[in-house]
């Protein structure tokens, strides 16, 4: 082979071999790739599932339309865990194997449980918000971030709402039905948490294997018990289950649920009952100032049906895709995963356009809008109502 010619190739090879070590998976100069898990074929949690992308779909539209980031499209990729979590760590090597840069959506608590060796090993940057999960950030992984109050804080700050304000003389006595898993183990965590701080006399915790739909012998429990205050530890159709026995024994409880009790479906199931019963969150409301934004830009990007299907599930995912958004365009044409968690952790506040105060993480702290406020739900005619300001608990 001529020498000159040689040189020549040996020079495109090494340019070459530069060109993909310098890549980054899911970057190109066009596009850049983000994933999303969620249960979108668990009966239960499917709507939940698809108000969590529609949050994604009108923060990556609003983006795109004015240019990307740094003139990379953004690319949405779904994938599905059916609320399973052996199947959220498929799905996530999935993403992998296609080329995911970062994740938006990590799926239900279990399943992010599953996934953390992965997404720490891999250092791949990732919102954890469809369901918090405190082992997520604590201790802090240098590529994990998460916003939203724990299950524990945000039942916590309901109880003490009720405590405080609905009890119309009567002695608080609370009783807790949770589900047997971590999910519940934070939601029996805020009923000790109660019993201890408010002096609560209190029934025994009782627990359920999820998917169960006859709450009969447990309300009998809590009946027979006393039980005026009730954390209903469910994660869906539990949650109307439960009050439905408890409407038919007449009990006069005032329930606590976590904020799956806000969702549409949720409420028309409780209608039946006429209860009034309390929720918990750490974005605005639909409807609210805070929310006006999203719901343009929503109604703008989305399907008229898809627009109805919305939920604070999707306020939570547009603004978890707006902070991860801002610190990709922040790293500038050089978009690196080392670089996306090191501005997220930087201490700079990242803008949700009203749906949670301004966001800020630090090196030492990879959580944020912990703050939380109570929702009062009447059933009877679906109106939800904040009635606190947010908090710290």
């Amino acid at each position: 082979m001529n020498i000159t010619i040689r040189k020549v190739l040996l020079a495109a090879g090494i340019s070459l071999f530069a060109t993909c070590a310098m890549a980054e998976e899911g970057v190109t100069d066009t596009e850049v790739v983000f994933g999303n898990i969620v249960p979108l074929t668990n009966p239960v949690t499917a709507s939940l599932a698809y108000q969590v992308i529609y949050g994604n779909q009108v923060a990556a539209a609003e983006w795109n339309e004015k240019g990307g980031i740094s003139g990379r499209k953004i690319v949405l990729k779904d994938e599905d865990d059916a609320y399973v979590p052996a199947n959220t760590v498929q799905a996530l090597q999935k993403l992998i194997d296609e080329g995911v840069f970062a994740m938006l959506t990590t799926g239900a608590g279990a399943g992010v449980a599953a996934t953390l060796p992965i997404l720490e090993e891999q250092a791949i940057p990732t919102m954890v918000n469809f369901s918090p999960y405190e082992p997520a950030i604590n201790p802090v992984k240098p590529s994990i971030f998460m916003i939203g109050a724990s299950y524990e804080d945000l039942l916590f700050g309901e109880i003490k709402y009720i405590v405080e304000n609905k009890m119309e003389g009567q002695t608080p006595k609370i009783g807790v039905i949770r589900q047997d898993d971590d999910f519940g183990k934070q939601v029996e965590a805020a009923f000790s948490r109660a019993v201890e701080e408010f002096n609560l006399d209190h029934a025994d915790p009782l627990t359920f294997k999820r998917g169960q739909k006859d709450f009969g012998a447990e309300m009998l429990k809590m009946r027979a018990a006393g039980v005026n205050i009730l954390i209903a530890g469910g994660v869906t159709s539990e949650i109307p289950a439960m009050a439905k026995e408890a409407a038919k024994f007449k009990m006069d409880v005032r329930m606590a649920t976590v904020p799956t009790g806000q969702l549409a479906p949720i409420v028309k199931l409780m209608q039946p009952t006429g209860f009034v019963y309390y929720s918990g969150d750490y974005v605005s409301p639909l409807g609210s100032e805070g929310a006006k934004h999203f719901e343009e830009m929503a109604n703008k990007y989305l399907k008229e049906d898809e627009v109805k299907g919305l939920s604070r599930y999707s306020l939570t995912a547009y603004a978890a895709s707006q902070i991860m958004f801002q610190a990709a365009e922040a790293c500038g044409k050089d978009l690196t995963r080392a670089c996306i968690s090191e501005k997220l952790a930087s201490g700079e506040k990242f803008d949700t356009n009203g749906v949670t105060e301004p966001i800020t993480f630090s090196a030492d702290r990879h959580v944020a809008a912990t703050e939380t406020l109570v929702v009062e739900i009447d059933s009877k005619t679906g109106a939800i109502t904040a009635v606190t300001d947010l908090e710290q608990y």
